[in-house]
């Protein structure tokens, strides 16, 4: 199976790179219960799924670019369990420490966004790793027909990237 998840990874590599030259990518894994998708987007230890294969990759060519390019790594992570919107890093309020009321809003510039979902910054693996375990701690999970651990969820990692051309001042 990790020879699989390797070359899913590879067929998206390149989306990497574009994130890096400042496009919008989307790596979904869509399939029936059981199929394998987290297995392929997450992986387990020592065999690494796409999103760590891909934050990895993101992590070195970033680093790689440092002289010419800044960047600066964030992430988000949420739920979508029963039509409802969970923010899986800071699920509650911190001012009022009940749950978090989430909806999809349209951006101005375009695109959507979530207001109120908690964006981390992130320098390394180990510390998008940290901000994923806290994420699946706090996923819903329900057993279905096909498979007793399912989540019975849709969980979405969005990772911001920000740029900074390092001669010209330049943002992206």
């Amino acid at each position: 199976l990790n020879i699989r998840t390797l070359q899913v990874f590879q067929e998206t590599q390149p989306l990497v790179i574009s994130v890096l030259d400042g496009y919008n990518v989307c790596i979904f894994a869509y399939g029936q219960t059981g199929s394998g998708k987290t297995f392929t987007m997450q992986g387990y230890q020592g065999s690494p799924g796409v999103n760590p294969r891909a934050l990895e990759e993101l992590f070195s060519l970033s680093e790689e670019r440092k002289g010419s390019v800044e960047y600066e790594i964030s992430v988000s992570l949420l739920e979508i369990y029963n039509e409802s919107i969970r923010d899986l890093v800071e699920p509650n309020d911190v001012s009022s420490g009940e749950a978090k009321k989430l909806d999809v809003k349209m951006a101005p510039e375009g695109g959507t966004y979530v207001p109120s979902l908690a964006v981390v910054a992130v320098a390394s693996m180990t510390e998008v790793l940290g901000v994923l375990k806290t994420g699946e701690g706090n996923r819903s999970v329900g057993c279905t027909n096909m498979n007793e651990h399912s989540s019975r969820s849709h969980m979405i990692l969005t990772v911001h990237v920000k740029s900074r051309n390092s001669a010209t001042g330049a943002r992206g």
